[in-house]
């Protein structure tokens, strides 16, 4: 497998649909669930509401990675992108602003059909937001050229 670069890791985030989010609860068991997400420079947005059992593990472990990956329907080609951190709670409301606007951008390009919230309306400062504090990215792939997840 050959690793992939910062640009070319950028690019497929920006071009998958879906990410992996793990994380483990309080007494080390693993927990993954499939979530969408945005990028805006190096830093991940995924929407995680504040209750429920995501809520529950992250209020005792932040820590969490992220796996993003596309496999070609022969499984010969294949690439995948770890992106690790402290998942954190983002308050601020322009921060908030540039990420709905990252998220609506990503998905309306990749799906035309997208409806930006589901055609629900929630106000900025009720959006439950989250940001990864970057502590390591890093791509590998098995590919003549990397793909995009999809």
């Amino acid at each position: 497998m050959d690793p992939i670069n910062l640009d070319a890791i950028h690019q497929f985030l920006d071009d998958a649909l879906i990410g992996r989010l793990a994380m483990s609860d309080p007494e080390g068991r693993p927990y993954v669930i499939p979530m969408p997400f945005c990028r805006d420079g190096n830093t991940i947005y995924l929407r995680v509401p504040n209750a429920g059992r995501k809520a529950e593990i992250l209020r005792h472990n932040n820590r969490v990675c992220l796996e993003v990956d596309w496999i070609a329907e022969q499984m010969r080609d294949y690439a995948s992108v770890l992106v690790e951190g402290r998942l954190v709670d983002v308050d601020d409301a322009a921060e908030k602003s540039v990420a709905r606007a990252a998220n609506e951008s990503k998905y309306s390009r990749l799906r035309p059909d997208y409806r930006p919230g589901h055609q629900r309306s929630t106000a900025l400062e009720a959006l439950p937001l989250k940001k990864i504090v970057l502590e390591n990215i890093s791509g590998r792939r098995m590919s003549p050229e990397l793909r995009v997840a999809k």
